[in-house]
């Protein structure tokens, strides 16, 4: 993989990164954070893959010249979003490290003669903020490169995951689930794709193929059921196996100001009663569509025509 470069093309890094962080209050010192930023450009490609990173870096590369091909003049929002989003990921790295002074006998927190430190919770809130707002960056993110419809997002390997599911948008996921996140519909579609092969497509059979090429009379009958199905239990495994911060506020959060310990463990709990009720949920809508199918299935066997008189050794049957 190439160098990616999304700051400090024109010598000016501490100014963009400025631009990005406007909390921050003071000014940037550039080759503090210049090593460091490849590590935020990860952490978003580890939601959105490499290729839609590495053409909004040739873009800025190019000096942000909007073309009628690869390049409209749309992307330039794309790439802010993106910038933001490496920033924010690549504060919450530095920010513990500049928070201790280093030599060669080792690290100390020095404060001055009237200063304060922060508590440790206050600490662990502040940076829980931070991560939240390199979240929401990429949630505007993949929402402009969805609205964007670029050829080179379309193709991208990441994108590539939504083909043959019953639910291939954020839009049709919150129908079912309201989570009003982009960026984690991107990151659910491998545990969709899982839960579909496994729990959804044996009970569908046959009528999956249908769904998927959309025969509009088996999609009135049970499409519904079926993509409720999908999005809970695709929810249940999701609040189960993924990090709290990558999940939206409001789904199984705790908010409360306490130590935080204490906060971690409410939290585990809070996410073990949701998913145990959204696998609740989940099984139901399951048990409804084979209900649906059997039914669909035994009308499918009453043949509606009159046959003519049958014989047998004993007489005539009708």
């Amino acid at each position: 993989m190439k160098n990616l470069i999304l700051f400090n093309r024109d010598g000016n890094g501490a100014d963009e990164l400025l631009g990005c962080i406007g909390m921050i209050g003071h000014g940037i010192n550039f080759e503090i954070w210049e090593p460091l930023i490849p590590l935020g450009i990860r952490d978003v490609a580890g939601i959105i893959g490499w290729e839609p990173i590495e053409k909004l870096a040739e873009f800025y590369e190019n000096g942000c010249r909007p073309d009628d091909k690869e390049f409209p003049a749309s992307c330039v929002m794309p790439l802010h979003y993106l910038q933001q989003a490496v920033a924010y990921f690549t504060w919450i790295k530095i920010i513990p490290t500049l928070d201790a002074g280093h030599d060669s006998n080792g690290r100390s927190k020095r404060l001055g003669e009237n200063e304060r430190g922060m508590t440790a919770l206050q600490e662990f809130k502040d940076e829980e903020n931070i991560k939240r707002l390199a979240y929401e960056y990429v949630d505007l993110l993949v929402e402009s490169l969805d609205r964007g419809i670029f050829k080179w997002w379309t193709d991208s390997e990441r994108y590539k995951l939504r083909e043959g599911l019953l639910v291939r948008s954020k839009e049709t996921f919150d129908m079912y689930y309201m989570t009003g996140s982009h960026r984690l519909f991107v990151t659910l579609l491998p545990i969709m794709r899982e839960v579909q092969g496994v729990s959804i497509a044996p009970v569908l059979g046959d009528y999956l193929g249908k769904l998927l090429a959309n025969e509009k009379e088996i999609v009135n009958k049970i499409f519904d059921t079926a993509a409720r199905a999908l999005v809970l239990l695709t929810m249940k495994k999701a609040v189960e196996r993924l990090p709290v911060e990558v999940i939206p506020e409001g789904i199984v959060q705790v908010q409360q100001s306490q130590p935080v310990r204490q906060r971690l463990k409410a939290e585990k709990e809070a996410r073990e009663a949701v998913a145990l009720s959204l696998g609740n949920d989940g099984e139901k809508q399951l048990e409804r569509l084979a209900a649906i199918i059997a039914e669909m299935e035994a009308n499918d066997d009453l043949d509606g025509t009159v046959l003519g008189p049958i014989v047998h050794s004993k007489g005539l049957t009708y």
